[in-house]
């Protein structure tokens, strides 16, 4: 097994790329690129391939701040226009799947004004 960063980086970060970059393990969420899976412990979750992807960016980028406008950037290819919402609605389906909920969100975080973060040591 491949293993991007080194294990002290790892234990530090809590994130992990494996398999030449194609799963990401952060805390107990676990999402594999090559096979388009997520889990949460060893909890399958189902996620449509517009929710995969914005995840998986997310996943890679953990511990970073991604505004709205680099979302919509890099998901759909278009500039944020202030209006459309079709990522925060994508992004609400993705944490209540993954368990997330107002009183405890352990994985994505909304920075008001800013965007939004997959948490390092999430769940």
């Amino acid at each position: 097994m491949d293993i991007y960063n080194s294990e002290t980086m790892a234990d530090q970060d809590h994130t992990r790329q494996e398999n030449n970059g194609h799963v990401i393990r952060i805390g107990s969420l676990t999402v594999n690129r090559h096979t388009h899976t997520a889990h949460v412990e060893d909890r399958p979750v189902t996620l449509s391939p517009a929710e995969f992807d914005l995840l998986w960016f997310l996943a890679s980028r953990a511990g970073e701040i991604i505004t709205r406008d680099e979302l919509y950037q890099e998901i759909l290819k278009t500039e944020y226009d202030g209006l459309n919402r079709c990522l925060d609605l994508r992004i609400s389906r993705i944490r209540k799947k993954l368990g997330d909920n107002r009183a405890s969100t352990h994985f994505i975080k909304s920075i008001r004004s800013e965007g939004y973060l997959l948490v390092r040591d999430c769940g």
